[in-house]
């Protein structure tokens, strides 16, 4: 999941220097998409 020192996202490969920017666009961009209903995993 991570490439010089930066973090993809696993919904749409979107990359991001650290898990923190993850975490941000997968609340803005992929949490109204019901991807993650269900999902427990910590990023």
């Amino acid at each position: 999941m991570s490439t010089d020192g930066q973090v993809s996202c696993p919904y749409c490969e979107s990359k991001f220097k650290d898990k923190n920017e993850l975490s941000k666009h997968i609340d803005r961009i992929h949490s109204d998409s019901g991807l993650l209903e269900g999902d427990k995993r910590q990023w």
